[in-house]
């Protein structure tokens, strides 16, 4: 599929396409249950993180406060309702170390933006926690690449209705590029847009779908990839 010239826009999802973010989540999931190891095994711990995360989701959104909520959520109900101190000193150190883990930035994401954006306005499509994701699109560096930062409610049909309305442009002029087939193409394929997933190696489980069928996805093995259709 050649896109050169078809599209004004191009949207980029952020956590695990522009930059790492999962796999710290993943670490922090590893260290609870060590924490709980006490009380039940590496997997009821999870089960139970991520029961807790479903239910909170709804109600708090995105990132790593509803996370946070989650754990004592999860802690508070494996240890019978009361939370030792142990435990909750524990969870504690456990968002510290998520909240300032090193920052990195996905192998090729820089030069793909610096060949990209003179010749596209770029945009960071993400959700989540707003102070959260824009602190880490300030930090990563790459502020210099984008127009502005879009921090959805969510990703799905009609928030990306609602992204195109605000940037002017019709569904069918959605090019979204991301990792989560659930967030980041899916939805767009579905309002007319084109998108383009890539890949990463840790998945969300929340984020976990089957790739729809449609002529309007394009997978590549890595971001540098979508150079051969853009330019």
């Amino acid at each position: 599929m050649d896109l050169k010239g078809k599209f004004t826009h191009i949207f980029f999802d952020a956590d695990d396409t522009l930059w790492e973010n999962e796999q710290f989540f993943r670490d922090a999931e590893a260290q609870f249950a060590e924490l709980l190891s006490d009380y039940t095994g590496p997997e009821g711990v999870q089960q139970m993180l991520w029961r807790k995360q479903e239910e909170n989701i709804p109600l708090f959104g995105y990132g790593s406060k509803t996370y946070m909520i989650g754990m004592t959520d999860a802690a508070m109900e494996l240890c019978g309702g009361t939370l030792p101190e142990k435990i909750y000193l524990g969870i504690k150190e456990i968002i510290k170390k998520l909240a300032f883990h090193e920052f990195q930035l996905i192998d090729g994401v820089e030069e793909t933006l610096q060949a990209l954006y003179q010749k596209y306005t770029l945009v960071v499509a993400t959700k989540g926690d707003l102070t959260e994701q824009l602190y880490k699109y300030r930090l990563s560096g790459l502020e210099k690449y984008f127009h502005h930062c879009e921090v959805m409610e969510n990703k799905d049909e009609r928030n990306y209705l609602e992204l195109a309305a605000k940037n002017n442009l019709a569904p069918e002029e959605i090019l979204m590029i991301g990792n989560s087939v659930k967030s980041d193409i899916a939805p767009v394929v579905n309002i007319g847009g084109i998108a383009i997933n890539t890949p990463h190696e840790v998945v969300w489980v929340h984020e976990m779908m089957d790739m729809p069928e449609s002529d309007r996805i394009i997978i590549v093995k890595n971001i540098r990839e979508v150079l051969n259709y853009l330019l």
